[in-house]
């Protein structure tokens, strides 16, 4: 008999190490639009049942186009013609940007249309999709044909067909932020190198630096700056010792919590089975915060009660 639960938990821990990859990703490039003055929103949702595109970002200029004075334009290759709405979908190295990619972005664009009342007015908004893989496979379909149009080699593409979408390809690219998703170390030590000169971002952007190393070590890539480091570059020395004491008693609270949480799910898998009753398969309770596994414990205990008596 086919064993279901494994498949289950590996591909709700897949979704969520995903999701964490693009929410990483959109809380770091989100200071770059923002230093342009739009309004930019991380995880934009477009359903009642979750949906969520990268980002969404709003210039605010009808009439004319965005200043980029007194900024690094290189920061912003691929985006020079940004328009009122600015709809951004992103694929990390795990990911490809393939067919079912683009008709997925094409239906986010049409929910957007919807919600923003812009079924009248499309021109208003630009598709950019951000990959760290060159889309080889989608890209050979129009390959020398009018919908596929070369801005700079293997680095920025229009693909005309139907709403244009323009393609950024991330790969080998010592962009400050977008390099840093790399998963290659030479690269990632390029764009962190220009991430140290430039303070401004290197501010916005230092609480995410410890976390995308977390990701990276489950990975198993060597991230080669460190949120620790950058404290100690560029805080005063006692600054940096409070971060490590912080550091080490998070690890012991965070293993405290864990514990905690394994137990109640033991207990709330346990008092299922006795009930005959299943609330939440493993791979939900996992996904489930210390809180609400304490609620759902407690109503089950409840129940459980009112059988004894």
């Amino acid at each position: 008999m086919k064993n279901t639960t494994n498949t289950d938990n590996t591909d709700n821990t897949d979704k969520e190490n995903k999701t964490n990859w693009h929410r990483l990703w959109g809380l770091m490039v989100a200071p770059l639009f923002e230093r342009l003055k739009c309004e930019v929103t991380v995880e934009f949702d477009l359903s009642l049942k979750s949906q969520l595109l990268d980002m969404v970002v709003v210039t605010k200029l009808e009439d004319e186009p965005i200043n980029f004075d007194g900024v690094n334009l290189d920061y912003y290759q691929g985006f020079e013609n940004l328009n009122l709405h600015n709809l951004i979908s992103f694929k990390s190295f795990n990911e490809s940007f393939n067919q079912t990619a683009i008709e997925e972005f094409y239906g986010h664009f049409t929910n957007y249309k919807k919600m923003r009342n812009l079924e009248d007015t499309p021109e208003k908004i630009n598709l950019y999709a951000v990959t760290h893989h060159f889309p080889e496979k989608l890209f050979s379909r129009y390959k020398n044909t009018e919908f596929l149009e070369c801005i700079t080699e293997n680095r920025i593409y229009d693909l005309k067909v139907f709403t244009p979408v323009r393609f950024i390809i991330t790969n080998n690219f010592d962009h400050p932020i977008l390099g840093l998703f790399s998963n290659k170390t030479e690269q990632i030590i390029k764009s962190t190198e220009r991430l140290k000169q430039d303070g401004w971002l290197l501010k916005k952007v230092s609480s995410y630096i410890n976390e995308l190393y977390n990701h990276y070590s489950l990975e198993g890539v060597n991230m080669p700056y460190t949120h620790e480091m950058f404290l100690k570059d560029h805080f005063p020395p006692e600054f940096h010792s409070q971060f490590i004491l912080g550091k080490d008693r998070g690890r012991q609270e965070g293993r405290q919590e864990g514990r905690q949480e394994g137990e109640l799910i033991g207990k709330i898998q346990l008092l299922q089975q006795i009930l005959k009753q299943t609330v939440s398969i493993k791979a939900e309770l996992l996904a489930k915060n210390i809180g609400e596994l304490q609620s759902l414990y407690d109503s089950l205990e409840k129940e459980w009660l009112k059988v004894q008596n």
